[in-house]
């Protein structure tokens, strides 16, 4: 991580050096070098227990197949772990304790591990039925339905397991567990899912289109927000804590009105996956509700408040500001 270290390099007002594109780039780095890491122990430990040729071959298969599961996207919701944790203590990562950053890592790489889960669950047949992700094959194309399942299933449980692979700040990361447990389950990706899947051939109030965005999607943005100053062991009582979820909640809604104007007039070069899927599986959004222009108005006004929510902070928050700008002003 040598590289990481030279070019994350703090100012002394609480800011990198590093441009924040740059700085996007080398924190995606480390979440990709981290997940590497834990695949590989995990495929060893599990291939070196017996001595047999079929098991090694299926764990062997299998963990390709996880790999493939979690490899690519921009990880935004580990860089957000980052970002907020920078936030709050006004420290750039490599100034951090080895506990400090390990915890901030472990957040990161968690929450990416459930978001993979989640978009491999969410493209099955019995689901969405999409067949391109990431700009490639979707897991249960690339490999079959049972496959996907149990991918999806382990990379769900890795997550947990990667915040407790270490015994530093028990109480921090018992705190981010249950965030995270809870942004994953009934009260918020999985029951945004269920009021996705009721939703087809319906159509939806705003506010019904907000609240099933709320649990869907804002539910993992808040809690990578709040796994990051938590790492910090910022309360969510603090003062800091509320801003930037407050931030995160209106930058969650301004993020999805966008993807449903990508899907409805973006191309696949663009968004990595079909274009159009909203409209062909008759989902309500925010392009059927608004029409383009007015959501691309709405998606706006989200980002507006959600930097205001931000005024509090000074230059440590700028590169929460950069990803704000960047996931609202996307090209359409």
């Amino acid at each position: 991580m040598k590289c990481q270290r030279k070019t994350l390099r703090q100012s002394n007002d609480g800011r990198t050096t590093l441009n924040p594109e740059a700085e996007e780039k080398a924190l995606k780095l480390l979440i990709d070098e981290n997940i590497k890491t834990i695949s590989y122990f995990h495929e060893k430990s599990m291939a070196d227990t017996k001595d047999c040729s079929f098991s090694k071959k299926v764990v062997k298969q299998f963990w390709e197949a996880i790999a493939y599961g979690v490899q690519g996207g921009k990880r935004l919701r580990g860089i957000l772990v980052f970002a907020a944790a920078k936030a709050v203590s006004k420290r750039e990562y490599f100034s951090l304790s080895e506990a400090e950053r390990k915890c901030v890592l472990d957040s990161a790489t968690a929450i990416e591990c459930v978001h993979a889960f989640s978009l491999v669950h969410d493209d099955l047949p019995v689901m969405d039925n999409d067949k391109l992700r990431r700009g490639k094959n979707t897991l249960h194309v690339e490999y079959d339905e049972a496959t996907a399942l149990l991918v999806g299933d382990a990379l769900q449980t890795l997550g947990t397991e990667v915040l407790c692979s270490s015994e530093n700040y028990p109480e921090r990361r018992f705190k981010i567990i249950s965030v995270l447990s809870k942004a994953t389950g009934a009260s918020g990706m999985a029951g945004g899912q269920m009021i996705d899947v009721c939703a087809i051939n319906k159509k939806l109030e705003k506010n019904d289109l907000e609240i099933m965005h709320k649990y869907k999607t804002g539910a993992l943005f808040e809690a990578a927000v709040s796994m990051g100053y938590l790492a910090m062991n910022v309360a969510h009582e603090d003062e800091r804590a509320k801003s930037i979820k407050s931030f995160m909640s209106r930058l969650g809604v301004g993020f999805q009105v966008v993807d449903d104007i990508l899907d409805a007039v973006g191309v696949q070069k663009t968004t990595g996956k079909e274009a159009g899927r909203d409209k062909f599986l008759n989902k309500p959004n925010f392009v059927e509700l608004l029409g383009v222009e007015y959501a691309k108005e709405y998606a706006s006004e989200c980002l507006n408040s959600a930097l205001k929510a931000l005024e509090k902070f000074g230059g440590e928050a700028d590169f929460l500001r950069y990803i704000a700008n960047r996931l609202v002003k996307r090209s359409f």
